[in-house]
């Protein structure tokens, strides 16, 4: 039987992958699971192995090439191997590569492994290991949910489920192989609860935040003076609003994350507009405040205090585009943390809890005591690099320890 041996799925954003060397050359005979390839996703360098013994007939990439997952590799007269069955048609003479189970060896279908570099007392990545650590990779395999073939019954599924392939790691598979189906999703999305809508939308949020190089600094800022100042403004502004309002000014000065991203193009906008985190009912509501650069400390108190309650009533009059947002995780006792900022802003601020630290005195030369807190700046490493984002943290912790500045 001639059997196709095509691109497999390496991972859930891995779309294609370049043949960077053939370890076996047409004619050869192969056995089954013996390494014929090796190809180079954006992440690493992996091998894939032949579906069943037999002999390589053709190659049909060469080194260089960039195939699309499904694209044929290559082909293998395979010796005495029947189709195998599917949840989804195969067209005839092709065969899929799919994931076998941990437990035993198949003939019929084999994982793409990754490649193992020489000289580390494990193989040298060419075919020559032995059958325990051929069986440890075809579990990891297995349980990664990383199968080679998934059908477009299982993708539909996933899809409307709002699952992802690495999701499949916590299924177990009863069709050929071990290969998941679209029954098994079903009963996998018949158990537990599901999330509310609020929590989706949270969960939906933070998955593509994640999907962006994120960077964080951070510093000390002493608030002996901040807390004495908020007593002589209306209103007395809390650390958020004295954040909002330093880091507000901090960007008003043309720092590159004054922006928004879209694509590769940056987006200016000609006010600074802020959102504030606030936890609600399972789950975390950003509503935002307009030119925070324009409002006093005692304005920006009564409007914060105003987005703030109606969050928590669930009645959010203004959540759209903002450069920014601060979190305010200090009143939950933690001194540090890095929040991760919305799809679209630049960078989160965050505030820690206050503490009291020694603080030298050189005029008396004694230790005296200072509260400070932590203040923690993520951003978005594409837009501007870490010297931007250190030098607008300064200048908030500046504004934040001469709050008359403010």
């Amino acid at each position: 039987m001639r059997l196709a041996v095509r691109m497999p799925q390496f991972g859930e954003s891995a779309a294609e992958a370049t043949v960077v060397a053939w370890l076996v050359q047409p004619g050869s005979a192969v056995a089954a699971e013996q390494e014929l390839v090796e190809v180079q996703t954006e992440k690493s360098l992996l091998t894939v192995a032949a579906p069943a013994a037999g002999k390589l007939a053709e190659q049909c990439a060469a080194p260089g090439d960039k195939l699309a997952v499904g694209d044929v590799l290559a082909w293998i007269e395979a010796n005495g191997v029947a189709a195998p069955a599917s949840d989804s048609p195969v067209p005839t003479g092709v065969h899929t590569i799919g994931t076998a189970p941990a437990a035993k060896k198949t003939t019929v279908s084999a994982p793409p492994r990754p490649a193992v570099p020489a000289g580390n007392g494990h193989g040298n990545g060419h075919g020559h290991g032995n059958g325990h650590r051929h069986d440890s990779r075809t579990a990891l395999r297995a349980h990664a949910g990383e199968s080679a073939f998934i059908s477009p019954r299982v993708w539909t599924k996933l899809h409307e489920a709002g699952l992802k392939v690495s999701d499949l790691a916590m299924i177990q598979g009863s069709g050929a192989g071990g290969r998941i189906t679209a029954t098994d999703i079903d009963h996998y999305l018949s158990q537990g609860e599901a999330m509310s809508p609020v929590r989706q939308a949270v969960a939906n949020a933070m998955a593509r935040s994640w999907t962006r190089p994120l960077a964080t600094v951070a510093r000390a800022a002493k608030v002996d003076a901040l807390l004495a100042h908020r007593r002589t403004v209306a209103g007395r502004p809390s650390a958020t609003v004295y954040a909002m309002r330093a880091l507000a000014l901090g960007l008003k000065h043309g720092n590159p994350f004054a922006c928004r991203l879209y694509g590769a193009r940056l987006l200016h906008p000609e006010t600074v507009d802020l959102a504030v985190a606030v936890e609600v009912a399972d789950g975390v509501l950003t509503p935002v405040v307009r030119k925070v650069e324009q409002l006093d400390l005692a304005t920006l108190t009564t409007t914060v205090e105003d987005v703030i309650a109606r969050a928590q009533a669930g009645r959010v009059a203004d959540a759209g585009d903002a450069v920014a947002s601060v979190s305010n995780y200090g009143v939950f006792g933690i001194t540090w943390a890095t929040p991760i900022p919305l799809p679209g802003q630049g960078l989160i601020l965050g505030l820690g809890a206050v503490r009291s630290t020694p603080d030298w005195n050189p005029a008396t030369k004694s230790w005296d005591r200072a509260r400070e807190i932590e203040i923690t700046l993520t951003f978005d490493h594409r837009i501007a690099d870490g010297g931007a984002a250190g030098r607008l943290l300064a200048e908030v912790v500046e504004l934040l320890e001469n709050p008359t500045r403010l």
